[in-house]
């Protein structure tokens, strides 16, 4: 089970799962593999010379090598460990990989979204996506985020079958309520008859 799924709610679901496109570890992660393809390159040249004079630079760049390697890997696994869903309640932007950070943004807060795609956006599949509120403030920016056409629909969706369970249905339940009261006092002081009481109130019922 992920660190994710343990934040969840009661019946709350995760409807999409994306990350930052891996042009973003690429970019974090390309002077190391320079630095790395030189120093393999500059091994090569000095193990061909066969000089024991160069054993011990030999080991050097050896450990170099392995620290490179070992930076590369943390860059990997801290790019994979941020991650960005959307549930039928919210959006989670998680990070970190020891300590972890959440940032969450109720659907029902949230007023538009706002994507961005650049050329070379749109033939790798990738934008940035700005969350705005009522106020049009920016309560979440994601750069160079991956699939961001189907983040963006997954929580605008998710966002739309929220608010009629919301709002809707317990404004006219209130109403149908309050008509039922009123009819009750009619029937009670006699302006009504017996008749005309229930199929009213088979009609507000059927309103329910």
């Amino acid at each position: 089970m992920s660190y994710v799924n343990k934040l969840l709610g009661q019946d709350e679901q995760i409807l999409l799962e994306t990350r930052r496109h891996a042009f973003v570890l690429i970019g974090q992660t390309f002077k190391e593999w320079i630095i790395l393809l030189v120093l393999i390159a500059g091994w090569i040249v000095i193990r061909a010379k066969m000089d024991p004079s160069f054993y011990w630079i030999q080991i050097a760049i050896g450990i170099i090598v392995v620290m490179v390697l070992v930076s590369i890997i943390f860059d990997f696994v801290r790019w994979n460990n941020e991650a960005f869903y959307v549930t039928n309640r919210r959006v989670i932007h998680s990070s970190g990989v020891m300590s972890k950070k959440i940032l969450d943004s109720s659907l029902s807060k949230i007023n538009d979204v706002v994507m961005e795609q650049s050329l070379l956006g749109r033939m790798f599949n990738y934008g940035t996506i700005r969350i705005l509120t009522a106020s049009d403030e920016v309560i979440n920016r994601v750069d160079k985020i991956a699939r961001p056409v189907e983040f963006k629909k997954a929580m605008l969706t998710a966002k739309s079958e929220m608010e009629p369970i919301s709002g809707a249905p317990q404004v006219a339940v209130a109403s149908a309520t309050q008509l039922l009261e009123e009819l009750a006092q009619l029937k009670q002081k006699g302006l009504v008859s017996e008749e005309e009481y229930n199929e009213k109130r088979k009609e507000i019922l059927k309103r329910m």
